[in-house]
């Protein structure tokens, strides 16, 4: 495992992180802007709440309409982004303890 771990670290120095075009800052964030770039299409309970959220918003104003949506959306994004990052860490802890016992 320490060889393992010893040739990854050398590889990791060797080929530093380069974004390219992207505006992501770590191989996390870019593996994340893939994985939601793979994931175009809302599942229909995604679609089903987006129509549920128009139906309860437009009464608003479209201003505070807008405000809502954008607030709701937000939102949604960071917790999937979190869930993404976490899944990640808890599959190399996994990773980790599988090898270490």
């Amino acid at each position: 495992m320490d060889n393992i771990a010893q040739r990854l670290k050398a590889y990791i120095e060797a080929h530093p992180f380069d974004p390219g075009d992207s505006d992501c800052e770590t191989v996390l964030d870019q593996l994340f802007q893939a994985y939601q770039e793979s994931h175009e299409s809302d599942p229909p309970e995604i679609r089903d709440g987006f129509k549920n959220l128009a139906e309860l918003l437009k009464n608003l104003p479209v201003r505070d309409n807008d405000a809502v949506f954008n607030l709701y959306c937000g939102l949604c994004t960071a917790y999937e982004h979190k869930a993404f990052l976490d899944g990640l860490q808890y599959g190399a802890h996994v990773i980790s303890e599988l090898f270490t016992k």
